[in-house]
């Protein structure tokens, strides 16, 4: 019985230490071409999603039509870019739980909240049992478009999901301080979507990179990442309208010259500071054609598969603010030019308020501000005669000289 929990508890060890490499997460290239999910968490009324991209077909000589229809489930809805995340941190997950040789996966929510970088909140937990929920109730139908890799071909396939099941085992303990004890959960992929994964239609992705990423970002990063193959392939240029509407999902309701400025531009440039696009101004990323038509243009850097630090090679400091969403690039930064105290009490503050169960979308900008403004921890603002209650954290005033 001694040597059986032993084992047990050396293969958690080894899990968590493979989580760790975040730069080793996984991504279906079927799921990547055409988003399932609304890009932001507010989908509306919305339940369906349907999007259409033609592309010349070498066997037969003709233009065809590929399709996607998503239809979000009749209770839960349309996933969002909050369950894309969920979703991206299920396949990191599975692939470090058993490199994809089973579609069930024991699951421990507290150790996909770290790797996701999700607060051990309420809200966490109900947040991703919403998000299981409409992964399984999601139902993906392709026309043309969804590829068999084993035997190479382009196929039609309906009405699957991406989860097939899920369940959650937990107990609250009542004891002195309420503690919260959680047993091993799990879930299984859908045969349809495993069947993908053996055949190996799997890529690999930095994960550091993708949960750092806006929502818009990461979605122009999946799919370019699909699609370039270095250093045969480092640059694609593209439709801009059949980029933005169909490979990333913007609303068809935006017009283009919006689109251009407010959401592709701003997400190239977040990959351009991550090291991943070569940087260009506006003029050679968008060039245009004749009214109304756009082409847009992307360059991977050499560099582009280096631009995470990994983690296990970095100090203390710099596995803290990993663990925490920050990128590993930052952290290194961060710890070169700012003094240990201002780092630590930085990384207090961003724990205390996603205790709150406050949501914060890019931790990178988060503790860039919190170090550099001093945000406090609210446990050291009790002193003071201003009340924490009106503002969970401050910026420290500067003393008057």
């Amino acid at each position: 019985m001694k040597k059986e929990r032993g084992n047990q508890k050396s293969s958690a060890e080894s899990l968590l230490h493979r989580l760790e490499d975040l730069r080793n997460g996984r991504d279906e290239m079927n799921l990547c071409e055409l988003p399932f999910a609304a890009l932001s968490e507010r989908a509306g009324n919305r339940r369906t999603l349907q999007f259409e991209v033609e592309d010349y077909d070498r066997t037969s000589g003709q233009t065809i039509c590929r399709s996607l229809i998503v239809k979000g489930d009749p209770e839960f809805g349309l996933p969002t870019e909050k369950d894309e995340e969920i979703y991206l941190g299920l396949l990191k997950y599975s692939s470090d739980f058993n490199g994809f040789s089973s579609p069930e996966i024991f699951l421990v929510r507290s150790a996909l909240f770290d790797l996701m970088g999700w607060p051990k909140s309420d809200w966490a937990y109900r947040r991703l049992a919403l998000g299981m929920q409409r992964l399984v109730g999601v139902r993906l139908s392709y026309q043309n478009l969804w590829r068999d890799n084993r035997d190479k071909q382009w196929r039609d396939q309906g009405a699957f999901s991406i989860l097939e099941s899920f369940r959650f085992r937990d107990s609250r303990l009542i004891t002195g301080n309420a503690s919260f004890s959680e047993h091993s959960s799990v879930f299984r992929w859908s045969s349809v979507l495993f069947d993908s994964f053996d055949s190996g239609y799997l890529k690999r992705v930095d994960y550091g990179l993708t949960r750092q990423l806006s929502p818009t970002a990461r979605r122009l990063y999946r799919y370019l990442d699909k699609h370039f193959h270095p250093p045969r392939r480092r640059v694609i240029s593209m439709d801009l309208n059949r980029l933005a509407y169909q490979h990333i999902g913007i609303s068809k309701g935006i017009a283009l010259d919006k689109v251009r400025k407010r959401y592709i531009a701003p997400a190239a440039e977040e990959l351009v500071q991550a090291g991943y696009l070569v940087d260009c101004d506006l003029e050679q990323r968008f060039q245009s054609l004749k009214r109304g038509i756009w082409s847009a243009h992307f360059e991977c850097t050499t560099a582009a598969n280096h631009a995470i630090v990994p983690v296990a090679e970095s100090s203390r400091i710099v596995s803290a603010l990993c663990q925490r969403g920050i990128s590993a690039n930052l952290a290194v930064q961060i710890e070169q030019s700012h003094s240990r105290e201002a780092v630590v009490t930085a990384i207090k503050a961003l724990d205390e308020q996603r205790r709150t169960g406050t949501i914060i979308r890019s931790p990178d900008r988060w503790i860039s501000k919190a170090i550099v403004a001093g945000f406090q921890p609210s446990g050291e603002l009790e002193k003071s005669r201003l009340r924490p209650e009106r503002r969970i954290f401050r910026a420290r005033r500067a003393s008057k000289s």
